[in-house]
């Protein structure tokens, strides 16, 4: 059976935008000296985004809406909504497109900018210091919006940030955040170029500032490589104001590789911790050990990116197109607008408390803990924010959070009880769309909630695949385009016309058409519920289709490893009297590496019959803990791991994106395997000489997986029961082998899976 092609949507040209006059730069426009502060008391640093500045210190050089252009030449949109005609607004763009901008002027602006941030003295509310600070540590006010009066608080709770983790907020406290962040970077360039005395320069560098946005870094692409530009210590200029040979450009550390704290801002008694951070004078990624003159190790920062390639590509895909009701499916295939939403859609997107499969907080949690390793500062929840990836990454979550709204526009913040509270943020509250995202004030006064930031061109930004200026008046035009881009950036390898042709296996071949009866497919994925706090700081449990080496520094180089599920956390005391929920959930998909095994094992298709027996055989998990050493799975206090089935369409002409399935529960696979993720003794601390054992079972050769009942197997028990004994071969393939069982009842099992909707803790 053919697969169907994917059909490519191509973006409309418009008209091109002249090149500007220069204009007239004081020595310090009064709306750059109140932004950054020169100016203003109190609580009189708004966040009014880009957009506002253009208008203000640029002379409303605003475009003509009929004249804005696309994604394709310099991504401007013109014209938003009413009150709001003519502001600009720019799409922030890929790193690595964003680097060549203008042959590099605009990114070498952006380095200026960096630089110039980072050099400000800590004092300074719009230093470095304090613009990472309000993320997590020094667990203090920002800009005098401390919990009391200004925040309505009554019981102030100030062991933590300001930032929202594990709540219905996440995705819409980050956006003024990172708004505020690029008000302030632009305000930085702006005083940069303001030095620049010629007149024809000073025009490249006007057209360069009026490109100006915080780029992103896409994950989900190139196999979730770390980007060149971050990976350097130095930065190459290839262009610097007032240098006529760039060869004389004063040499520049590269500041997107590390910050360096000055002398005395974390000194005792500032509440920046007293760990292994205190020591470093710089930001540090996968550094060996916590010595003070330990470096980073950028190679295994890229290798535990790289390995969880498939993993997040497949988890971004499956996260923004996961299953529609039919009626939806059916309303953009004709073109009819949807009638409402599912609200129950924005909890399972938004956070990674009370759902099942992946969220957009759960696959960012992986990124910080694979960008930092064990000890690294991404890898601390209050200590993340210094490292500058850290805003090119949660960039990109504002990305999705951006995809999701297009693909979903009647979906949009839900109630849900906040257990641990935030530094602005009473705990055991219930967070709404009105909640206010402390400490952001909106242009004007008054405090900013999520009902205020819900469209990004209130910033004057955009993003290239949410093309809005295109689809003015017909959001399920934009629902389709939308989708379509997802699918083309994401689209899982195993349904993949390519795979085809780049695979020269016979059985490869015959294994995908296997899968594939009337153009629908099964689609398979871990799901996993743990509790945050069960190690005391972030942990991992990592996943394989095979045994797991010996060693297990080399658990992600080994091809059987499949990917890591990644619990972001920090040790922190929950406040007094609060009833805290501390189960969080998350995915780690199978397909693709379902797909890559037809070549190397006995797997003939991602049948139910076929899959279920080479998962029971072949699936493993271990689990590391925050210093990266082995730990018992069965020993991980509220650590489930269940396997769920998706019966999923294939694109078409007319549907050019994966239709996934409803989601089902598939216990009995876990269950075989037992607690302690497999049967061999390989990465498993202290094994006693017994481990779980199912019995073998028999079914009919062709089960209904939807309604087929529950198998009878051996439960597995708690460490200290006696269980069954069995051998303590090390190689999984010599495990007694288990007959095609049918798959479980879709209804979830309480011992594999959970549900909920209380939030967890703020982490921060």
């Amino acid at each position: 059976m053919k697969i169907s092609t994917l059909i490519s949507v191509a973006l409309a040209t418009t008209a091109q935008l002249t090149a500007a006059a220069p204009f007239a730069m004081p020595d310090l426009d009064p709306e750059i000296a109140n932004l950054l502060g020169k100016r203003s008391t109190g609580d009189s640093i708004e966040v009014g985004g880009i957009a506002q500045l253009h208008r203000n210190i640029l002379k409303k050089r605003a475009i003509n809406p009929a004249n804005q252009m696309d994604d394709t030449n310099r991504g401007w949109a013109g014209g938003i909504e009413a009150g709001n005609d003519g502001l600009e607004v720019v799409n922030r763009r890929e790193i690595r497109e964003f680097y060549n901008l203008q042959g590099g002027r605009v990114y070498d602006l952006y380095i200026l900018a960096l630089r110039r941030t980072m050099d400000r003295s800590g004092a300074d509310k719009n230093s470095w210091w304090q613009l990472a600070g309000i993320h997590g540590r020094p667990f203090t006010s920002w800009n005098n919006r401390a919990p009391g009066p200004l925040t309505d608080l009554q019981s102030p709770y100030t062991n933590t940030g300001y930032c929202t983790h594990g709540s219905t907020l996440f995705p819409t406290w980050h956006r003024p955040y990172l708004a505020y962040y690029e008000e302030v970077l632009w305000a930085s360039a702006y005083l940069e170029i303001n030095k620049v005395k010629d007149a024809k320069e000073r025009v490249l560098w006007e057209n360069a500032l009026l490109e100006f946005r915080i780029p992103y870094w896409d994950w989900g692409l190139k196999n979730a490589e770390m980007p060149s530009m971050v990976r350097n210590s130095a930065h190459t200029w290839r262009f610097f104001p007032n240098v006529k040979n760039i060869k004389d450009a004063p040499p520049y550390g590269n500041p997107l590789y590390t910050f360096f704290f000055k002398a005395g801002t974390y000194d005792v008694g500032n509440n920046f911790g007293n760990d292994r951070f205190r020591q470093w004078r710089r930001t540090l990624r996968h550094p060996r050990d916590d010595s003070p003159g330990v470096g980073d190790n950028i190679g295994a920062a890229n290798t535990a990116l790289t390995s969880n390639g498939n993993n997040i590509r497949q988890q971004v895909h499956e996260l923004l197109l996961r299953s529609l009701p039919q009626d939806d499916n059916a309303n953009i295939i004709s073109g009819t607008p949807n009638s409402g939403g599912d609200p129950a859609r924005w909890g399972a997107f938004s956070n990674r408390v009370g759902n099942s499969g992946a969220s957009v907080e759960s696959i960012h949690d992986g990124i910080h803990v694979w960008c930092g390793g064990d000890l690294g500062h991404m890898s601390s929840v209050p200590y993340s924010s210094f490292d500058p990836i850290f805003f090119l990454h949660h960039t990109n979550v504002d990305r999705l959070f951006a995809l999701y709204q297009g693909i979903n526009p009647k979906n949009y913040v839900t109630p849900q009880r906040n257990g641990g509270g935030t530094y602005g943020i009473n705990p055991d509250r219930t967070d709404t769309s009105t909640s206010y995202l402390e400490p952001f004030v909106k242009r004007g006064g008054g405090r900013l909630n999520s009902n205020d930031v819900k469209d990004t061109r209130t910033f004057g930004y955009g993003y290239a695949d949410v093309p809005k200026h295109l689809y003015p008046n017909s959001p399920t035009g934009l629902r389709r385009y939308v989708m379509g881009r997802v699918h083309t950036l994401y689209g899982n390898a195993a349904v993949s016309s390519s795979m085809r042709k780049r695979d020269t296996y016979d059985n490869v071949t015959e294994a995908i058409d296997n899968s594939i009866v009337d153009n629908k497919y099964y689609e398979w994925r871990v799901d996993v519920v743990a509790d945050r706090a069960a190690l005391g700081g972030s942990y991992t449990v990592h996943f394989f289709l095979g045994k797991p080496n010996r060693d297990y520094k080399k658990w992600i180089k080994q091809p059987e490893f499949v990917g890591d599920y990644v619990v972001f956390t920090h040790s922190m005391t929950d406040p007094v009297g609060t009833e805290v929920n501390n189960e969080i959930t998350g995915s780690v998909p199978l397909t693709d590496a379902m797909v890559y095994a037809f070549g190397n094992t006995n797997l003939t298709s991602l049948n139910p019959q076929d899959a279920i027996p080479f998962l029971i055989r072949r699936l493993r998990w271990r689990v590391t803990d925050s210093n990266g050493v082995p730990v018992r799975a069965r020993d991980v206090k509220g650590l489930k791991v269940s396997v769920s089935i998706s019966h999923s369409t294939l694109p078409t002409a007319q549907v050019p994106w994966t239709r996934y399935g409803e989601w089902t529960f598939l216990t009995e696979i876990t269950r075989k395997i037992g607690r302690d993720g497999g049967p061999d003794r390989v990465g498993i601390p202290n094994l006693v000489s017994s481990s779980s054992t199912a019995s073998p079972t028999t079914t009919s050769d062709s089960p209904d997986y939807a309604t087929e009942a529950p198998t009878s197997v051996a439960t597995t028990t708690d460490a200290a029961t006696t269980e069954a004994p069995t051998s303590v071969a090390e190689d999984v393939e010599t495990a007694t082998p288990t007959s095609t069982e049918a798959a479980e009842s879709s209804a979830p099992d309480a011992s594999s899976t959970s549900t909920g909707d209380a939030s967890s803790p703020t982490d921060d």
